[in-house]
């Protein structure tokens, strides 16, 4: 039998190093790291990058689910508060990881609104991050 909490932290483990690499490509300083606080505070993100909270799933296949469930994202917002920008990150089993980023990241949308998300694999938010970081600092 897993247990979920490593199973947990290995997946924000390899998330760290995902999101690294993407850093370090783009000769951005600035590194990510996980949130070792998480387990002994309720409503604590597993991890915290700049202006965002990081929410990380990890789950086996569902033969029913294949995007997120809304009770992710919702613990993404609530744990980004109003000085944060969510973000869930989430992987099933012999599935590539996907993202669940705010529109107003990836779009010409200038207001944020949790309400209104992009879905895309880890490695297409990789490819736009210096866009994306970029549309970050403007957040408030």
């Amino acid at each position: 039998m897993v247990n979920s909490r490593n199973k947990g932290a290995a997946f924000e483990r390899v998330i760290v190093n995902k999101l690294n690499t993407a850093l370090e490509s783009r000769g951005i300083e600035t590194r990510v790291k996980r949130n070792l606080d998480q387990y002994q505070t309720k409503g604590m993100a597993d991890i915290y990058f700049d202006k965002f909270a990081i929410e990380c799933k990890r789950y086996k296949e569902s033969a029913k689910k294949t995007t997120y469930k809304n009770e992710w994202w919702q613990q993404a917002v609530e744990s980004a508060g109003d000085s944060l920008i969510p973000l869930l990150i989430y992987k099933y089993d012999r599935k590539q990881i996907m993202c669940v980023i705010p529109l107003f990241l990836v779009t010409s949308v200038d207001k944020a609104n949790w309400n209104c998300t992009y879905n895309c694999p880890l490695s297409e938010l990789c490819e736009i991050l210096d866009e994306v970081l970029q549309k970050a600092n403007g957040f408030k």
